[in-house]
C-alpha cells in the first residue's frame, strides 16, 4: 500500500518538483535580467559619468588653453606696460635734461648780460667821475646841445649875434671853441661874399653881375642855414 501510495506520489511529486525548478528558473531568468538591467544601468551610468569626466577634461583642457593665452596675453601686457614706463621714463629724462640744459643756457645769458650791463654801468659811472672831477668850465658837452647850439646858429641875423655871444661870455671851454669856429665859419663867408660883390662889381658886365649877385644871394642864404 506504501508502495501504491509512493507510486501515485511521484508524478505529483516529479510535476511538484519540475514546477518548483521550472520557477527556480523563471526566478533565476528574472534575477539574471534584472541582474543585466542592473549592469546595463550601471554600465549606462558608468558610460554617463565617463562622457563626464572627458567633458570635464576637454573642458579643463579649454580652461588650460584659456588660462594659458591669458596667461601669454598678460605676460605680454606687463612686457609692454614695462617698454612703455622705460620709454616714458628715458623721454622724461631726455625732457628733463633739456630743459636743464635751456636752463643753464638762459642762466648763462643772463649772467653775460648782466656783466655786461654791469661793465657799461661802470664804464658810464667811471666817465661821470670823469666828468664830474672836470671842472665846470671844461665838462663835456653832450651831443644835443650841440645840435640845439648849431640850430640857434643857424638862424640868419639872431645865430650871428648868439654866436658872437657865447664865442666871448660863454661859461664852458668847448661852447665857447665850438661857438668860435662857427664864428670863424661865419667870418670867412662874409669875406669871400665880399670879395665875389667886388669882383662882380668890377669886372663882369651889368647883365651877368645880376645873375651872379642872384647866385651869391643863393649861396650865401645855404652857407647861413636860412
Amino acid at each position: 500500500m506504501a508502495d501504491d501510495l509512493n507510486n501515485k506520489m511521484e508524478p505529483e511529486i516529479s510535476d511538484a518538483a519540475e514546477a518548483v525548478e521550472e520557477a527556480v528558473k523563471e526566478e533565476a531568468a528574472v534575477v539574471e535580467a534584472a541582474e543585466e538591467k542592473v549592469v546595463e544601468k550601471a554600465a549606462e551610468k558608468a558610460k554617463d559619468a565617463g562622457e563626464a569626466v572627458a567633458a570635464a577634461a576637454v573642458t579643463a583642457s579649454a580652461a588650460g588653453k584659456e588660462a594659458k593665452e591669458a596667461a601669454k596675453e598678460a605676460d605680454a601686457a606687463a612686457k609692454a606696460a614695462k617698454k612703455a614706463e622705460e620709454q616714458a621714463a628715458k623721454e622724461a629724462a631726455k625732457k628733463q635734461a633739456a630743459a636743464e640744459k635751456e636752463e643753464e643756457k638762459a642762466r648763462a645769458a643772463k649772467e653775460k648780460a648782466d656783466a655786461k650791463l654791469e661793465k657799461k654801468r661802470q664804464k658810464r659811472a667811471a666817465q661821470q667821475a670823469l666828468i664830474d672831477a672836470c671842472p665846470p668850465q671844461y665838462r663835456p658837452v653832450s651831443t644835443s646841445k650841440y645840435f640845439w647850439l648849431a640850430f640857434l646858429s643857424a638862424i640868419p641875423f639872431v645865430g650871428f649875434v648868439a654866436t658872437i655871444f657865447l664865442s666871448i661870455a660863454g661859461r664852458n671851454r668847448n661852447v665857447k671853441n665850438f661857438e668860435k669856429a662857427i664864428l670863424a665859419y661865419y667870418i670867412i663867408a662874409i669875406v669871400i661874399a665880399l670879395i665875389a660883390i667886388i669882383v662882380v662889381g668890377v669886372a663882369l658886365p651889368a647883365n651877368v653881375r645880376s645873375e651872379v649877385l642872384n647866385a651869391l644871394r643863393d649861396i650865401i642864404g645855404s652857407v647861413s642855414f636860412s
